[in-house]
């Protein structure tokens, strides 16, 4: 009879059990919840856990669970398969909300149950495995369709990192469905990602400590009272120590086990006391040999551990391992798990035992015949490199080969498991080997989706240094990818050494190889903002780009040209440029233009600037599309960002917010200060644009703190950076000193060094501050700036923000009908190349003007046609404001739906008002809603406010009575 079934594993946690019981209730009832639990080794955990389970399945939940091990820790999703894909593969998951043939794509390395990636689906990259954790969330809600769903993962400090990041991303946005997460690791010994995540009020910690003497006593029952005090003594509160010392106590050997616990127990590498560690050794070395070699070959096997690979490793014959297993289960050393044919100790510190313990060169020995046994079965190739690993030797060819295997498989959705295995390969390659350049290279990219750009930078520099003097064109390549995580890392001053060292150095420069450096240092001059440099670098590259005659290098040198005279005002120029740049471009394949995808990131830059947002848009996409089928995560995110300010400009509101929050999705997973930094302020402007004023100082305050070198003016966004987001929204907010600070501090002449077509937002910005103030003259003052700029530009975005910013300062100082003029003008120059956000707004201020100068009726009808734009675009906080000044004037705000567009009720929803509304009408709270559109909260409160003027309602309870009348009459047609 084992320890656990005589005392069971609840003496003392009652207050872990009733949380139990409360956090099941609260899943019974519809809610998503995650506990967490911590302790020392051996405190019980497990136990804990196997009891939670036990109850869980009492009230008919679907239970699985899995455990992370400590040898196998550089297996990806290790613990995320042993929970979940025995249980899968048993089930036929049909397709339809929420599961999808993408999710099953997404999944598909993931858990063999799901079958190979099709091939057709082209390559994942590693900077969108974001994608993974919405699909794992999808599953999971499927798993929970129909009964709630328990998943128990234990060991998480032994985790790998590709489990760990997938379920923080769970933990920071649960599952829209019935599923509680049951975690449990090691004190202090969490990984930090995972501590992050678990730092959420939401989650529900349990830290079981050690238990007292008097419940030590009761575990002790029957153990005479001497014996159980000299027990609690050496084991303390710890039920595994207790449990241990209790079984050598039972065979008549605790007093010579306390008798051996000396130096050489304790320095048996066993994190235990040193009796429990002596009364491990005892029991191991009772063992006939044939069962201490099978136990042995287990511990190498991994666990769980299948009985026909250990007797591999042990060199039996299955029928003995058979034998031997039977022998070892009934010592209770080994135990079955829930899966068939498979097993695992009785503790994990039982298994390190064994493992210490096993001689150096037979374990050699049996890793060798773990990776032969696993080769014919098909094992992946990170489950056998982790056993050639212990063994190979620098040189061998067959081990390199396998490590680099496992390396590239696990590059798309691991790149943290990716890096170990390239960093293993470079273990064992030869200094002078060729492959070296290669193997860096490769390790550079898992590094930089990670977001450690400092350990990227380094081996793209070693790559560097290895290759041969002759090979000039990688050496180059090598040098500007080197000099772009420069950039990322704000170090713009060694950047700009290396590229001028390396072209200064060339001894050609009529060659492909300057051309290339030439782009890099057209760049490196917007990232000083030294636009002369640009524009002249730029000129260079494209004229070597052509002499050479390379189509995709003369696309990728026109583009950047083109985007360097945009920002240095010279638009007449970037418009013959832009020209041809499209037409390279567009006369590439895909293929063509994979090794020169910047081309694109410039072009879509250029054409956002110079008004031409359709094609902005368009020219971004492409670029996404090739950087996924091409397996280029690079310029993923930032290609991604770049459809953001046409969409501001166009009034796309909601999808500029969608897209940022997938931006900053994939940010936050890579840790990458560059990209998090530039996502945060992308979402701080769309949000400030949609009039969410708290969600855009947020991101702005949190943009600010990702690193002072990006925040500090020195990338070109206008202004300050995310501290010009921060005082125009303080601005917005009534903040009036407060955010006029800021935009002094940041203002000025600081503005006249940012890019011309940007600084005229600056400039209409300080100007409001002065008037908010009552200061005219110095409004005047900025709004002359913005007129010179608009004039020199000959752009119409420039003109409206010009013109309004005149317009404001003209109804400050009296003349509110030649204010409406220029509002007027300000509307239809924006209005003109589709900037149909920028016009609304100045729509607006020309409806204020018209009715502080006498004219309601113009102002009322210029107020309604402000109002039903701010609404289609998304801009709430302005649209409510245009609704006010039509109550002012007596006037009600025409009503969405019906009035603007012919449809009623239903009909006048948009397609994703409609999903929130179906939602909302099976019960989901908002939260739920925004976990299963992948929408913040506050984009479905956005939506909601929407749904209810359109509707005409007042609450969620009467939006759901109009989507059930409107599904009954369709049913009531169908039948």
């Amino acid at each position: 009879m084992s320890f656990e079934s005589r005392a069971g594993p609840t003496v003392g946690r009652e207050s872990a059990l009733e949380q139990f019981d409360a956090t099941l209730d609260a899943v019974e009832a519809g809610e998503s919840r995650s506990i967490a639990l911590d302790g020392e080794p051996g405190i019980g955990k497990t136990h804990l856990l196997t009891e939670l389970k036990r109850r869980a399945e009492e009230r008919g939940f679907l239970v699985l669970g899995g455990s992370a091990t400590e040898f196998e820790r550089d297996l990806p999703f290790g613990v995320w398969a042993d929970a979940l894909d025995a249980y899968v593969a048993s089930q036929e998951l049909e397709f339809g909300e929420p599961w999808s043939a993408e999710n099953a794509q997404e999944l598909a390395e993931i858990l063999p149950s799901l079958g190979r990636p099709a091939e057709s689906q082209g390559r994942s990259v590693p900077d969108e495995r974001y994608r993974v954790h919405r699909a794992s969330r999808k599953l999971l809600e499927l798993l929970a369709r129909d009964r709630p769903l328990v998943v128990v993962l234990d060991d998480l400090h032994w985790a790998d990192d590709a489990s760990i990041e997938l379920l923080a991303a769970l933990l920071r946005r649960g599952p829209a469905a019935r599923v509680l997460l049951a975690l449990a690791f090691r004190r202090g010994q969490a990984p930090v990602r995972l501590s992050a995540a678990l730092a959420s009020p939401t989650i529900g910690p349990i830290s079981l400590e050690p238990l007292t003497e008097a419940e030590v006593s009761d575990l002790l029952a029957g153990v005479e009272p001497r014996t159980a005090a000299t027990i609690y003594r050496h084991g303390g509160g710890n039920p595994f120590y207790l449990h241990q010392l209790r079984r050598v106590g039972e065979e008549g050997g605790l007093d010579a086990v306390l008798n051996e616990a000396g130096a050489e127990a304790a320095a048996s590498g066993i994190p235990v006391p040193p009796a429990v560690a002596a009364s491990l050794a005892k029991e191991l070395a009772s063992l006939p040999v044939e069962q201490l070699v099978l136990l042995r070959a287990a511990a190498v096997a991994g666990e769980p551990f299948e009985p026909d690979l250990a007797a591999a490793i042990a060199e039996l014959p299955l029928s003995d391992g058979l034998d031997g297993l039977d022998a070892l289960l009934a010592r209770d050393l080994l135990r079955p798990t829930a899966v068939p044919r498979r097993f695992i100790f009785r503790h994990p510190l039982v298994r390190r035992a064994v493992y210490e313990a096993v001689p150096p060169g037979w374990r050699l020995g049996a890793h060798a015949r773990a990776a032969d046994a696993l080769a014919p079965r098909g094992a992946p190739a990170a489950e056998r490199a982790h056993h050639v690993e212990q063994y190979a030797g620098q040189g061998d060819q067959e081990a390199i080969g396998l490590m680099l295997e496992a390396g590239v498989a696990a590059a798309e959705r691991a790149p943290a498991a990716a890096a170990r295995w390239f960093e293993a390969a470079l273990r064992l390659l030869p200094d002078g080997d060729a492959r070296q350049v290669d193997v860096r290279v490769a390790l550079a990219s898992s590094l930089r989706s990670l977001g450690e750009l400092d350990r990227c930078r380094a081996a793209l520099l070693g790559a560097h240094d290895r290759l041969p003097a002759d090979e000039v064109e990688r050496r180059v390549e090598l040098t500007a990818h080197c000099a772009a995580v420069e950039h990322w890392l704000g170090r713009h001053d060694e950047a700009h050494r290396r590229l001028s060292g390396a072209w200064q150095e060339l001894p050609d420069r009529t060659t492909v190889e300057a051309a290339v450096l030439e782009i890099e240092l057209a760049v490196d001059g917007l990232y000083e903002l030294d636009f002369a440099q640009a524009v002249e670098m730029g000129e260079r590259a494209l004229a070597t780009a052509s002499e050479v005659g390379d189509r995709p290098l003369i696309a990728a040198a026109a583009a950047a040209l083109c985007l360097a005279e945009t920002t240095a005002g010279h638009v007449a120029d970037a418009g013959e440029h832009r020209r041809e740049a499209r037409a390279a471009v567009d006369a590439l394949a895909d293929a063509e233009l994979a090794p020169r995808l910047e081309a694109l990131y410039y072009l879509a830059w250029a054409e956002t600037y110079l008004e031409h947002y359709d094609d902005a848009v368009a020219h971004a996409e492409r670029g996404i599309v090739i950087a996924r089928a091409f397996g280029q995560g690079r310029l993923l995110v930032p290609l991604s960002l770049a459809r953001n300010f046409p969409f501001e400009m166009q009034g796309r509101l909601r999808e500029a917010i969608e897209l940022c929050e997938s931006a900053l999705e994939a940010a936050r997973l890579s840790a990458s200060a560059h990209e998090l930094y530039r996502a945060l302020f992308e979402l701080g402007w769309t949000l400030y644009y949609a009039g969410d004023l708290d969600g855009a100082l947020a991101a702005h305050e949190e943009s600010s703190r990702v690193d002072p070198r990006l925040a500090g003016g020195t990338i070109p966004n206008g202004g300050g950076g995310p501290g010009w987001g921060l005082g125009v929204a303080w601005l917005e907010s009534g903040e009036i000193e407060r955010g006029r600070a800021m935009l002094l501090e940041l203002g000025g002449e600081s503005v006249a060094r940012t890019m011309p077509v940007e600084r005229c937002f600056d400039w209409e910005s300080l100007a409001l501050a002065e008037l908010a103030v009552g200061d005219l003259d110095s409004a005047d003052a900025y709004a002359r700036r913005a007129e010179r700029d608009a004039a020199q530009l000959a752009l119409k975005l420039p003109t409206a923000l010009a013109g309004r910013a005149r317009a404001a300062v003209v109804l400050a100082r009296g003349d509110p009908l030649a204010a409406a003029r220029l509002a007027h003008g300000s509307a239809e120059a924006a209005a003109s190349v589709g900037a149909n956000l920028q016009a609304a707004f100045s729509r607006g201020l020309e409806g204020r003007a018209l009715a502080a100068g006498g004219e309601r009726i113009g102002a009322v009808a210029t107020l309604r046609q402000a109002e039903r734009e701010l609404d289609a675009c998304g801009s709430v906080r302005v649209r409510d404001e245009m609704r006010r000044e039509l109550r002012r004037l007596g006037a009600r705000a025409e009503p969405r739906g019906p009035a603007a567009s012919g449809d009623s009720g239903v009909d006048a929803l948009s397609k994703r008002e409609l999903e929130i509304a179906h939602l909302v009408t099976d019960r989901l709270t908002n939260r739920e809603i925004a976990a299963a559109l992948f929408l913040s909260d506050k984009t479905v409160e956005s939506h909601l406010r929407n749904i209810f003027h359109k509707l005409g309602v007042t609450s969620r309870v009467e939006v759901a009575r109009a989507v059930e009348r409107e599904r009954a009459a369709s049913a009531s047609v169908q039948a």
